[in-house]
């Protein structure tokens, strides 16, 4: 959230130079896929969304496995805040459905990344506190994969129903974020 009006603040006392780091962004993410590609169909709309989304889940959870979730969080925060401040700033109103749209969004990482990181510190035995979690990266910053305390595959057996939950929760938030971008 700090990160959301930080760069909120930073957006409207400096626009020219948050909005022009935007516009390459954009710019950039446009060469990446050629415009004849793009979904122009609701269901090819809605299997982009859902393929990108699933994506980015994946991504903040396996990274959250790391404790990397408060360096996620603020960029994510940041993402948001200047998607939303820069959509304003080229003179379109944010609709009634824009915060729904980020509520779900950051309601699937937020619940990603709190449930990885509580894997995590299952792992490799870090109590979920601000000084274990720096000495653990203190101890681990120059391994790709830190020594597990306990097996992973043995953390997610234990936590098996809790896992089909999280996986069913985070479905249906995809579903719905999904269908909702669809419908509008």
């Amino acid at each position: 959230m700090g990160a959301f009006i930080l760069a909120l603040l930073i957006a409207l006392f400096f626009p020219d130079m948050m909005f022009g780091f935007v516009r390459k962004g954009g710019a950039y993410s446009r060469t990446m896929g050629p415009t004849v590609l793009e979904p122009t169909l609701k269901e090819a709309l809605f299997i982009n969304i859902i393929t990108k989304n699933s994506f980015i889940t994946t991504l903040y959870f396996l990274a959250s496995l790391f404790f990397f979730a408060p360096l996620l969080a603020i960029i994510g925060g940041t993402f948001y805040s200047l998607g939303l401040m820069s959509a304003i700033g080229c003179g379109v109103v944010p609709f009634w459905n824009s915060p729904i749209l980020i509520t779900v969004e950051v309601s699937f990482i937020l619940l990603t990344i709190t449930f990885a990181s509580a894997l995590g510190t299952e792992i490799f035995g870090v109590k979920p506190e601000k000084n274990e979690i720096m000495d653990f990266w203190k101890k681990n910053w120059n391994k790709l994969f830190p020594e597990q305390k306990r097996n992973w595959r043995a953390i997610f057996k234990e936590n098996k129903k809790e896992l089909v939950l999280f996986i069913v929760i985070i479905l249906a938030l995809l579903l719905f974020g999904a269908w909702f971008e669809v419908l509008i």
